[in-house]
């Protein structure tokens, strides 16, 4: 039997992971095709598309700083083509590494590092609950997409509208039920989120203080940065 390890950086997973992201890759390249002829026919200019283009790349890749960096952090436990799989195509770095956690600790391991340790059929169930823990969403949006959107929409173009406060809700939502999961890990994890909210939340100052929109797309990528070096602080003081 395989170990953790050796099922989750294998050649036959590196394959399929390939297949799947060029499977994404050529759906991309139809969309693009099909909504450039469109655009045209719409009587749009080649040359306004083409600034489109460049302003699209801009915008892609400044926010992708904080994935690849939630790469390198997630492709240390759960092995590089899975995590590369789960951030190219359908996932999140703050969902990813908390779902492998908890199923590793409902297996009765206390670290993700024992995990690593162990045989295949623990990454196989990681791969299962990551996956089936997600798919709810897509699901979802298949059939009330559209109408999530829209009503959305107009409820966040009022000031003070309920959407924006929904969202908030979510979020803290979200929050309280990570948050004493992490705690229980002990103080310098603590910590590290600590150090990472406070990064968010003067970049968030920074921004609505001086107008730099731009700044905003970095706010994760600073967070993780940030946070990962303080880690090393952190573990030394505590």
């Amino acid at each position: 039997m395989h170990s953790y390890l050796e099922l989750a950086n294998s050649g036959l997973l590196y394959g399929l992971v390939i297949a799947g992201l060029a499977f994404v890759a050529a759906l991309c390249l139809v969309f693009y095709k099909k909504t450039y002829n469109r655009a045209i026919e719409l009587g749009i200019s080649k040359d306004t598309l083409s600034q489109i283009k460049k302003n699209t790349i801009t915008l892609t890749i400044i926010p992708s700083l904080s994935i690849v960096i939630g790469l390198f952090t997630l492709s240390t436990v759960i092995g590089t083509p899975w995590a590369w799989f789960r951030l190219s195509v359908v996932g999140a770095v703050t969902y990813e590494l908390i779902a492998a956690q908890m199923t590793t600790a409902a297996l009765g391991f206390a670290e993700m590092t024992e995990a690593m340790g162990s045989d295949g059929t623990t990454f196989c169930a990681v791969m299962f609950v990551m996956s089936m823990g997600i798919i709810a969403g897509n699901v979802v949006n298949l059939f009330l997409g559209k109408s999530l959107t829209t009503s959305m929409a107009k409820a966040g173009s009022k000031k003070g509208g309920f959407g924006p406060i929904m969202n908030g809700c979510f979020m803290m939502a979200l929050m309280g039920v990570m948050l004493p999961f992490q705690a229980v890990k002990g103080i310098p994890t603590v910590m590290v989120m600590a150090t990472s909210l406070v990064v968010s939340l003067l970049i968030g100052v920074i921004v609505k203080k001086t107008g730099a929109k731009w700044l905003a797309n970095f706010t994760m990528a600073f967070a993780l940065i940030v946070g990962m070096a303080s880690a090393l602080l952190w573990t030394q003081v505590f």
